[in-house]
């Protein structure tokens, strides 16, 4: 008796969640309809205003399917980025976008481009068939976007730029798109080396007045008011600007942005790139949405250099540390530094997630020749450290060698 009540409680069970989804597919196809008779309407609409909010109406459909959890894996949801995708690339006015077109096909076939056996875990055979349709059309549809942009885009000096450096490493897949990306990174880094060298020889100034800084700080301890108006003197009496440092890097910002435009306009050519593990067999073994813009897709290990690909940015984060670390001159603000080599980092990695790691490897590359760089210039030839103590005037060991004799304490 008590098997008969379990065998029937498991059918009910099994007949409720396929009625559950029966219901939810319907609903999605419900979407879907609607959505489809605004499209219809915006393309025969006169009016600018009114077609744009029609071609709004139907993407919040859209969207709303694709980001619904219950519909999360359906072919009613590969559907929805379908023809998102169709309604950017089709429509007239502003709505018109090939990029989101693009974009939205990537995230269906990064969805749904699975070998059959692992659809067949959560579809049936009959949607299974449909969603391979549509991975294949997609597929299609991105190699024509593909090329549209791509011949657009080749008219920019941007892309001149990566192109010029690829032909000049013979265009070969393993090797010359990401060989010109540290090219790239080579070519930049040596631009900007005399930014780079005023900024590490304020650092440098900086630490050699270290050990009077701390003197101040050990005889003025808890006293901040003080500590700041003596630190500030001593920074004037050597002509050390604690800002100095700053300059540089908000002038290397607008590089920065316009790198990231030349790989942004030879996202497609960086298709055809592979690098070390991206691009071998276990590519796209993991994969997340992107915190700050879910629409996105990182990967453990991208299939190419458009993607972005964990390991690269782990690396890259990597570097970035060390870097912060090397630069943690300023006693007085040493608290401060320790928190921000752990925090920027983290932001970092945040903020870059999801970028083409075509992006991420030029910045890595850059980012190990500048803490090449700056080891050299702070560390590898540090200047001596001024001798005093604390109620002394200074007086380096420079000033020592130009005198020929060793330091004298002066009186007050």
């Amino acid at each position: 008796m008590i098997r008969k009540i379990a065998a029937a409680a498991l059918v009910l069970a099994a007949l409720t969640i396929s009625g559950s989804e029966t219901l939810a597919a319907s609903k999605a196809q419900e979407m879907l309809a609607k959505a489809a008779v605004y499209v219809e309407k915006a393309e025969k609409s006169t009016s600018s205003s009114e077609r744009d909010d029609l071609y709004a109406k139907a993407l919040k459909e859209y969207q709303q399917i694709q980001k619904s959890k219950a519909f999360s894996g359906t072919p009613e949801a590969a559907e929805a980025m379908l023809m998102t995708s169709l309604l950017y690339k089709n429509a007239k006015g502003k709505m018109h976008n090939l990029y989101q077109s693009y974009d939205t096909l990537k995230r269906l076939i990064s969805s749904y481009d699975k070998p059959r056996d692992v659809l067949e875990s959560t579809l049936t055979a009959a949607e299974v068939q449909r969603v391979q349709g549509m991975v294949s059309q997609a597929k299609k549809l991105k190699e024509e976007l593909m090329a549209a942009m791509n011949k657009e885009n080749s008219k920019k000096p941007l892309y001149k730029i990566m192109d010029f450096l690829v032909g000049l490493t013979g265009r070969v897949n393993w090797l010359s798109y990401w060989l010109a990306l540290v090219i790239l990174a080579v070519v930049v880094k040596v631009l900007i080396t005399p930014l780079t060298k005023a900024q590490y020889k304020s650092m440098a100034e900086m630490q050699r007045v270290a050990p009077l800084i701390k003197e101040i700080q050990a005889k003025h301890k808890g006293d901040q008011k003080t500590i700041g108006e003596k630190t500030m003197a001593l920074y004037k009496e050597h002509k050390i600007n604690p800002l100095a440092g700053c300059l540089p890097l908000l002038v290397q910002m607008p590089i920065l942005i316009l790198v990231y435009h030349i790989i942004k306009v030879y996202e497609f050519q960086l298709e055809s790139g592979t690098f070390l593990w991206i691009g071998k067999q276990f590519a796209h073994i993991w994969h997340a949405s992107v915190p700050l813009n879910p629409s996105q897709t990182v990967y453990l290990a991208a299939r190419n250099l458009s993607e972005g690909d964990v390991l690269l940015l782990l690396l890259y984060l990597v570097s970035m540390y060390v870097s912060m670390k090397l630069s943690n001159v300023d006693p007085t603000q040493a608290d401060q530094q320790r928190m921000m080599a752990i925090m920027m980092p983290l932001m970092m990695g945040l903020l870059f997630a999801g970028f083409p790691s075509g992006f991420i490897l030029y910045w890595l590359v850059f980012n190990v020749l500048q803490t090449a760089q700056q080891y050299y210039i702070i560390h590898g030839n540090k200047p001596a450290p001024v001798l005093a103590t604390a109620g002394d005037a200074p007086v380096t060991a420079i000033e020592e060698k130009q005198n020929g004799s060793k330091p004298q304490r002066k009186k007050k």
